[in-house]
Parts: C-alpha cells; structure tokens; sequence
C-alpha cells in the first residue's frame, strides 16, 4: 500500500520554539528516517494526505479541513479552550494534557523527546566537584514553583549542612520578577536559554531540578476535613497546568544529568523507579535527595539508569511509527 504523504504547516520556523523543534523539525525527521513520506512548508498545497498544523496554526488547520474533507487534519499542542474544531485529531506531549482535549476523539501523545540531545557523544561523566552546580531550564513563571518547599530546602542545604553549591538557572529572561519562592542563598546565577549554547549549559549541571506544581492549602481552599468523605489536614491539594509534562526532566535524562523532579504526573514514568531518580515535595525530601547526590558517585549511577529507562521507554522512530499508524486508523 502507497505510504500516505504528510506536510507540516507551520508559519513559524525557529528551532528555539519548542513546539516547532520538537512536533515539526524533529518529527518530520523521524518520518523521513523512516521512510513515512513527510515534509514542512508555510502554506498548505494539495499533494499531501494528511495535514499537521503547528500550535499556533488551529484556524489554518480548521480551514484546511473544510475546504478538503477527505485530508486527514490535525494541531499540535492545541490549546485546551478550542474544544469544537473541524478537525481529525491532535498531537499532545503528555497524559495530562490528552486529558484535557478529550472532547476531541483522536488524541495522540508524542512525547518531548528532543533530537538535539540524542546524541550519545553529548553524555555526561561525574566526577568529584568542589562547589556542586544544581541546575533548572526553562520557562522564568515556574522559578516561582520553588515555593514553598525547593527554596527552602535549598535554604536549609547551605547553612545546616554547609553543602557548597550554585543554583544555576537557565531561562528566557536574565532578570526575571523572581519574587515568591526565591532561595536566599549564596550563589544564584541566571543564564539566558540560548539554542546554541543550551546543550553545554546543561551539561555543565551536576544535578537538575524540575519543580512544576503550585502546592496549595485545605486552609487557601476552605476546604474541611471529613473522615467519611475520606479527607484529611495530610492531603496533597495540589495545581499544575493542563500540558504539564515530563520535557524538562527528559533533557537532563538524555545528557546524563539525574533529576529531583516534583509529583508532576508524567514525571513518574522515569521517576516512579528509585534507581532512576528522586521525585519530591516536602522540603524535607528535597534535601535529601540533594544531599544523596552531592556523592558523584550516585550521581553517575542514577544517571545511567534513568538513561537506560528513557531510551527502552521514549525510541523517538518508535513514537513516530505508532503516531503515523494512529492517524492511518482513523476512520
């Protein structure tokens, strides 16, 4: 049977924008390694069967659709509040967020599995450090989700257990408005996320830390305790976004970097197992897990098994076949 032909419309091109790397530049990569005809344009033109729009291109892609209903078309990374589309399908990144575009019947997960860090020469080796260097990417809002717990645990690895370290900070804006959840700590140094220095900014970290959840109170909520209803001053009230996902975590697994990561859902995939890393949300497991890798040693062995996990769980061709034979099925 002739392999269906797929075009990716994006009206952006630029490989720092996630959503383009990783859905449109990656994935028509791996579609064309495995011989799956694909290729990328701005425009849409007719010699494709199956159409995939990029994030910010919903309104192109319900046009598409209704000017050529026998095509095959779907969004990446669709925003959660454009629920009634003509469309066929959408691609997410992660369990939490298809959840939240279940109004649409074709959802497919491909994860945040990046190409730029697949390669196995770009693999971190620990060895005894003088000042460890704890690191965290990504977007500047979440260095607010150090609070309550990461920052002070930071707080409490400094001046009780007099751990030498550097929070290095990796993000999009050198002098964000870090005002809720900032550590009060020596040594915080903020580094522009640039594409072409990314990678070695990464591996420069001995340690990286993901925190993503905003923890909330029964107290904030008004929320009463009931011990027929089964609630308890104990529960986890917890509020995280509906893409929340396990990216952050992803790229410091390829590079060889272990994580302490927070009870995000998508990080337990890697994470559930305790030989491949620590998830965290108390202050109390923070410093501990931060404390257990200051020794290089565990840092290399919890390194190597979350690497070993990643690529048995996350073959990019692997993901890439099943998404093209999930859209092939549809009806």
């Amino acid at each position: 049977m002739k392999e269906k032909v797929i075009q990716f419309v994006s009206s952006t091109s630029h490989l720092a924008t996630g959503s383009y790397r990783i859905w449109v530049n990656d994935l028509n990569s791996y579609f064309n390694k495995e011989s799956i005809p694909s290729f990328i344009s701005n425009d849409y033109n007719q010699e494709s069967d199956i159409v995939i729009c990029g994030k910010s291109d919903w309104q192109t892609a319900a046009k598409i659709k209704i000017l050529f209903p026998e095509k095959k078309v779907g969004v990446i990374n669709l925003s959660a509040d454009k629920r009634d589309l003509p469309i066929d399908f959408v691609i997410v990144g992660s369990l939490e967020e298809a959840d939240s575009l279940s109004c649409y019947k074709n959802v497919f997960l491909f994860p945040l599995i990046e190409d730029m860090y697949q390669s196995s020469q770009d693999y971190k080796t620990h060895a005894p450090v003088e000042r460890l260097r704890i690191g965290f990417h990504g977007h500047y809002p979440h260095l607010n989700k150090f609070y309550p717990h990461l920052g002070p645990a930071l707080e409490e690895l400094e001046k009780k257990h007099k751990l030498d370290f550097e929070l290095y900070i990796i993000t999009s804006n050198t002098n964000p408005a870090w005002h809720i959840g900032k550590p009060n700590i020596k040594n915080i140094k903020i580094k522009r996320w640039d594409f072409d220095t990314i990678k070695q900014d990464l591996l420069s970290c001995d340690v990286g830390v993901v925190p993503n959840i905003t923890n909330l109170t029964l107290e904030e909520l008004k929320l009463k305790n009931s011990t027929d209803l089964g609630l308890y001053n104990t529960d986890y009230v917890l509020r995280m976004k509906n893409k929340s996902n396990a990216g952050r975590c992803f790229v410091f697994h390829q590079l060889g970097v272990p994580v302490v990561a927070d009870f995000t859902p998508s990080n337990f995939h890697i994470l559930g197992d305790p030989d491949n890393g620590y998830v965290a949300f108390n202050k109390e497991t923070w410093v501990k897990a931060l404390l257990e890798l200051s020794s290089h040693k565990k840092r290399q062995d919890i390194a190597n098994s979350a690497k070993k996990e990643f690529d048995r769980l996350y073959n990019p061709y692997d993901w890439a076949k099943k998404l093209y034979n999930n859209i092939g099925d549809i009806k």
